[in-house]
């Protein structure tokens, strides 16, 4: 199927429109509303207690990559990361292997 550019230029144009309209919506109609918001919370209890068991999943299998992670971000807000390269080479060279680091 093939658009012309006045046909894309529309279609984006109508794309915005939509989202600026349901974010006005959300903002100003729906987030006040007492009912939406008794909805949204039963939705995002049972969407937890549904899901809880993924996310110790998730955490158990990623524990040392989110430490390592953590320890980098720990020692880059003390300005010292020459220190965490020294503590933790093998770790430093895991971080830059999976792009965390550049």
């Amino acid at each position: 199927m093939e658009f012309t550019e006045s046909q894309i230029q529309d279609i984006l144009e109508r794309y915005k429109k939509n989202i600026q309209y349901n974010r006005d919506r959300y903002h100003n109609v729906r987030k006040n509303d007492v009912e939406y918001q008794r909805k949204n919370r039963e939705r995002a209890k049972k969407h937890y207690e549904t899901h809880k068991d993924h996310k110790k999943e998730y955490y158990e299998k990623n524990k040392a990559e989110l430490n390592m992670k953590q320890r980098y971000r720990y020692y880059k807000s003390k300005n010292d990361i020459e220190k965490y390269q020294e503590k933790f080479p093998d770790d430093y060279k895991r971080l830059v292997e999976i792009g965390f680091i550049n």
